[in-house]
C-alpha cells in the first residue's frame, strides 16, 4: 500500500464509522438488556448514532463524488441510503433497524480496499465480517459509555449487564482479530510493511490500541472496575486509525 491518506476523507469516514459502530453497538446493548431479568435503564441513544452515521456517510460520498468528478457508485449510494433508512426507522420506532444498519455496515468493504483485491469476493466477505464483529464489541463499548447506571457500574444491574456483554464481546473480538489478520495480509506483502510503509505504521498503532482495549475490557469485566469511559475514548482513537487506513489510495 503506497501513497498518502486523504485526511479530509479520513475525518468524514471517522464520523461515519463512529455513528455506525455506535448504532450497532446500541442495538447489541439494548438486546442484552432485554434478557431476563430486564435492565430498563440500558437504552443507549441509538438514534443519535445512526443520525451521525447518515450525515457522515452523506458527506463521504459527496466529497468522493467531487474528487472523482462523477456520481458515486451503487455500493456507496446504497450504503448511505441504508444508513438514512435505519435512522428513520429508529426515530419512528419501526422494527427492522438492526438488519438495515447491519446491511449498511456490510456494504463498507464494497467501496474500500477489499474491492481492489483479486478475486474480491473473499476479501469483501472477510472485511464485512470484520466490520460487523467489531461493531458488536467496539460499538458496544461506545454504547455502554453513554449509560449512567443508577447504582454506578459496581451496582448489581450494571455488573449483570457487563457480564452479558462480556460473553458476546469475547467471541466478537476473536472474530474481529482473525479477519483483521486476513485483511492485513491482503494489503501488506510482508511483515516488514508494518514499519516500512505509512499504511503499516497506522495499522500497527491501531493494533496496539486494540490490544490495550482488550486489557481494559478484561479488567472491567472480571473486576467490575468502571472503565467504560476510558475504553470508549480509546475506541474513538482506534476508529480514527481505521478511518485513516480507509483513506489511503485504493491500489490499481
Amino acid at each position: 500500500m503506497s501513497g498518502s491518506p486523504d485526511l479530509v476523507l479520513a475525518a468524514l469516514h471517522w464520523i461515519e464509522y463512529l455513528g455506525l459502530l455506535g448504532g450497532l453497538g446500541s442495538i447489541v446493548v439494548r438486546r442484552l438488556a432485554h434478557n431476563r431479568p430486564p435492565i430498563h435503564w440500558a437504552n443507549p441513544p441509538m438514534h443519535i448514532a445512526l443520525g451521525v452515521a447518515f450525515l457522515g456517510g452523506l458527506a463521504v460520498i459527496t466529497v468522493e463524488g467531487i474528487h472523482a468528478g462523477e456520481v458515486p457508485g451503487w455500493e456507496r449510494l446504497a450504503r448511505v441510503a441504508a444508513e438514512g433508512l435505519a435512522f428513520v426507522l429508529c426515530v419512528r420506532g419501526i422494527p427492522f433497524v438492526a438488519p438495515v444498519a447491519a446491511f449498511a455496515a456490510a456494504l463498507l468493504p464494497f467501496a474500500g480496499h477489499a474491492a481492489a483485491v483479486q478475486p474480491s469476493a473473499g476479501a469483501e466477505f472477510a472485511d464485512a465480517i470484520h466490520v460487523l464483529s467489531a461493531a458488536m464489541w467496539a460499538g458496544g463499548i461506545l454504547a455502554l459509555a453513554t449509560l449512567h447506571p443508577p447504582d454506578g457500574w459496581r451496582g448489581p444491574e450494571a455488573r449483570a449487564l457487563l457480564d452479558r456483554f462480556g460473553g458476546v464481546a469475547l467471541i466478537a473480538f476473536a472474530v474481529t482479530a482473525l479477519t483483521g489478520v486476513l485483511r492485513a495480509s491482503d494489503q501488506l506483502h510482508d511483515l516488514s510493511g508494518l514499519w516500512t510503509t505509512s499504511y503499516g505504521e497506522v495499522l500497527t498503532l491501531k493494533s496496539l490500541g486494540v490490544g490495550i482495549m482488550l486489557v481494559l475490557s478484561a479488567v472491567a469485566w472480571r473486576r467490575g472496575v468502571p472503565l467504560a469511559r476510558a475504553e470508549a475514548a480509546l475506541t474513538v482513537l482506534v476508529v480514527a486509525a481505521t478511518a485513516i487506513l480507509a483513506s489511503f489510495p485504493t491500489p490499481a
